[in-house]
């Protein structure tokens, strides 16, 4: 496995994470939260790789583990299962407090209490200063520099910058003083002088204690090989986000809800404060509440829905959840962040409000007309009301339902014999062609900002908001959108298109029967001649 791994912290999408919330190896979370503060930061990530690379693992190791982990680790658990049952006789606990004791003495403490970090500085960097301080016997007969320096600053490899400032901070300056070069002489004294506390440490006796201590390094080693490669890709390069073929760690199932699969779910604690955040995002999300009535479980998720429509996702609406572990959950959608999914959505969107403005000052006007002949009506059987009110209730409800529809009719008809008085002046290519160029005036706006609004959708605030530091943007391709969210066949769409396109044809049909019978009513007009008869006195007179 090829991954792209940046050195440099800057450039790691991730910087810290919850522990919670997250489909990773437990065990491995723990040896990695090395504070047990419930958040892994970037330094603690650093600080493993760094164990592994002191331990000789190479970075392809690393994204390639070998095949018998998995049976190391196991092993390894079984060890400290019987080392647990082990209780440290009198004999290794006497032998411990002795050298411990010993490791209080001037020889080994040479530094006191700061001894134990200063030989680990030592340690980083005696192998590069060792080969810098060639042996006498490596050195040829006659030398330019017989006894070189070593400078403390400068012109120091920045591999080793950081490890030979706390070299010269640590032991340099407690036992050479504030020199700014290392000689020869001076490296054999710091050596020499940790010497008695490293035969010391070398010597600890070995007590159940210690090796069960010995067994945990064991197994947090074979852990980081296992699993730390996984962990990377999760976490400082976010390429497992975009693999097809395997759902990130964060990622926990798949919604199924209004026709649609969604698989960017993510694990809630607080529903009011994340749902406070996620709306940077630019990204359109539910919260539902999960419940399992066999294990009596309830957790809350939330889900990204980035294709399709969200007309069918409301409050209430129900569905059902499988999480990666196989087990199914009842899913019930309690809170809805609404935003642009698709540019289906944003095409539709004006026309839906446009019909919804109509059907409600329709209904407006309709009420009003009822309202009004209601009232005359209730005016005219006001005496017949007090003989028989419930039949002269209905028979005046009745009459004004009948008069409000007939108003509405009425309404409908000029309308439309409006609309087709003016479609009778046009060729059937130019009402094509305005209707075309008014669902663009309509849509196009919309449908431009919705894809301005869309290619802004950012996944990483839906990680803030759970709890992650996100150091990068990650956007989310209108490509990659579709493989999140699959939406059934739309069937309906064909037949939309269609009536459409049936709507086009009538229209022409209607303006060019209505041109014909224009152009039919002018030839009669012009086909009529008028002959002036004389009156009989004028023929008489003739």
């Amino acid at each position: 496995m090829k991954v792209d791994f940046p050195e440099d912290i800057k450039c790691w999408y991730a910087i810290s994470c919850p522990t919670a919330g997250l489909r990773f190896d437990s065990r491995t979370l723990e040896f990695l939260d090395s504070d047990h503060d419930g958040r892994i930061r970037s330094d603690e990530v650093a600080a493993a790789l760094k164990l592994l690379e002191e331990s000789g693992v190479s970075r392809e190791e690393l994204f390639s583990p070998a095949a018998d982990l998995d049976a190391k680790i196991a092993e390894n658990a079984a060890r400290q299962a019987d080392l647990a049952k082990e209780e440290p006789s009198e004999e290794e606990k006497a032998a411990l407090a002795k050298w411990e004791e010993e490791g209080r003495s001037p020889e080994v403490e040479v530094l006191g209490e700061a001894t134990a970090e200063a030989e680990k500085a030592l340690s980083a960097v005696e192998g590069a200063i060792d080969s810098f301080f060639a042996p006498p016997e490596d050195m040829p007969l006659v030398t330019d520099a017989p006894d070189v320096e070593l400078p403390l600053s400068g012109r120091i490899n920045p591999k080793y910058s950081e490890e030979i400032e706390k070299f010269a901070l640590l032991c340099v300056k407690p036992l050479i003083g504030s020199s700014t070069v290392v000689t020869r002489s001076d490296w054999k004294k710091i050596k020499s002088s940790f010497a008695p506390y490293r035969s010391w440490a070398a010597a600890k006796p070995e007590t159940s204690a210690a090796a069960k201590a010995q067994l945990v390094q064991e197994e947090k080693l074979l852990r980081y090989r296992r699993y730390l490669g996984e962990f990377l890709v999760n976490y400082v390069t976010m390429c497992r986000l975009y693999d097809k073929g395997k759902p990130a760690m964060f990622q926990m199932g798949i919604l199924r809800i209004d026709g649609k699969e969604m698989s960017l779910c993510f694990h809630v604690e607080n529903e009011a404060a994340h749902s406070a955040l996620s709306g940077k995002s630019k990204c359109c999300v539910l919260y539902l509440k999960l419940t399992r009535p066999s294990e009596g479980g309830v957790r809350s998720i939330c889900a990204v829905v980035t294709a399709g429509t969200i007309g069918g996702l409301y409050v209430g609406r129900n569905g059902v959840f499988y999480d990666y572990d196989g087990k199914d959950w009842d899913a019930v959608v309690t809170k809805v962040v609404e935003a642009q999914v698709s540019l289906l959505e944003a095409f539709w969107s004006p026309w839906r409000k446009l019909g919804e403005s109509i059907a409600s000052t329709v209904k407006k006007f309709l009420g009003e007309k009822q309202a009004a002949a209601d009232a005359k009506l209730s005016t005219s059987v006001s005496k017949a009301a007090s003989q028989k009110p419930s039949d002269s209730a209905s028979a005046a409800s009745f009459a004004g339902s009948i008069a409000a529809i007939g108003i509405g009719v009425g309404f409908i008809g000029a309308a439309a014999a409006s609309l087709m008085a003016a479609l009778s002046r046009m060729s059937p290519w130019q009402i094509g062609g305005s209707l075309i160029a008014l669902i663009l005036v309509v849509s196009l706006p919309s449908m431009l900002l919705a894809y301005l609004n869309l290619r802004k959708r950012d996944l990483g605030a839906i990680l803030n908001a759970g709890g992650w530091a996100v150091n990068r943007p990650m956007k989310l391709s209108m490509k990659r959108s579709r493989d999140f969210t699959k939406c059934a066949p739309n069937k309906g769409l064909f037949a939309l298109f269609a009536v459409f396109a049936l709507a086009i044809a009538l229209l022409a049909a209607g303006s060019h029967f209505f041109s014909k019978r224009e152009s039919c009513a002018g030839s009669a007009e012009k086909s009529v001649q008028f002959v002036e008869v004389p009156s009989q006195n004028e023929a008489v007179v003739k």
